[in-house]
């Protein structure tokens, strides 16, 4: 199997499909250190997790440490982490982009997950596209030093937003660890057909986020079950091509301020009941 932007992957026996969710279907965009997604991930039935690292202490060795523990108590393992965007302006900029990403590799590493996963700024802002580029350039030696895959998540109005970002960036850093987290919410909502996405790059796909839009080309994400967003078709066409990775479902924080409905723990059960099937560890 030979995808559009090189590489080649294989259905192989030891491929797993693993079901994580990321801490912000519990503990919303707030630092909260996490509680709610102790207190709630095992009753909702998930035994793997991404961190949403976005605030400064969440990126600390002792916070890895304790996020550790707290995880070994659980019963549960990190498959990856989501931090802060990439972007910079001027060497000050892209040198602090490079080294927040660099700590990222060490700390998903010390909580024994192998992917980081970000988007960008806005579009045209904090460097554009060329500021990721620059970045990746001298990230991706060390990612592939340490076993970490780098994914690259797409938002509408974002400076990874469409098909010709991801080939501008592909064409000009090539490495085996570098690919795309394909958010199937996030790329509905910026008009790109999860179809033609995996067409073209079934290959740099390296990481998966579930979540629902309502209609193609709007961003407004709702409850599973309550959308227009294809996941199962996009999870069976990837793992038909030989995906083995994670499958991380994302109940957005923003669809109980925008629907006034509050989140319940049957909310978080119905994508694990949806999707675990898929898994193959």
């Amino acid at each position: 199997m030979v995808g559009a932007h090189g590489g080649q992957r294989t259905r192989r026996s030891e491929d797993v499909i693993r079901l994580s969710c990321a801490s912000l279907s519990f503990d919303g965009f707030g630092d909260e250190d996490f509680v709610h997604t102790f207190a709630k991930v095992r009753d909702a039935g998930y035994r793997h997790l991404e961190f949403n690292c976005w605030y400064p202490r969440t990126l600390t060795p002792a916070k890895t440490r304790d996020l550790g523990e707290r995880c070994a108590q659980a019963e549960v393992s990190v498959g990856s982490i989501h931090v802060s965007s990439f972007g910079g302006e001027g060497s000050h900029g892209l040198t602090k982009d490079l080294c927040h990403k660099l700590r990222a590799i060490e700390a998903v590493k010390e909580l024994g997950g192998s992917v980081v996963c970000a988007t960008g700024a806005g579009r045209g802002k904090d460097g554009g596209c060329d500021a990721i580029i620059a970045v990746l350039k001298e990230l991706m030696p060390a990612a592939e030093e340490s076993g970490v895959l780098i994914s690259l998540e797409n938002h509408a109005a974002n400076n990874l937003e469409n098909l010709d970002d991801y080939r501008r960036i592909f064409d000009a850093v090539d490495s085996p660890a570098l690919g795309i987290c394909m958010d199937t919410g996030h790329f509905e909502a910026a008009s790109v057909s999860l179809d033609d996405l995996i067409d073209e790059f079934w290959t740099k796909i390296n990481h998966v986020h579930l979540k629902e839009n309502r209609s193609f080309g709007v961003k407004e994400f709702v409850r599973f079950g309550e959308g227009t967003t294809d996941n199962a078709a996009a999870v069976e066409r990837m793992i038909d091509k030989g995906y083995s990775g994670y499958l991380v479902i994302e109940l957005s924080p923003e669809i109980g301020a925008v629907d006034g409905r509050p989140f319940t723990i049957d909310d978080l059960k119905k994508p694990y009941e949806m999707f675990v099937g898929y898994e193959s560890e």
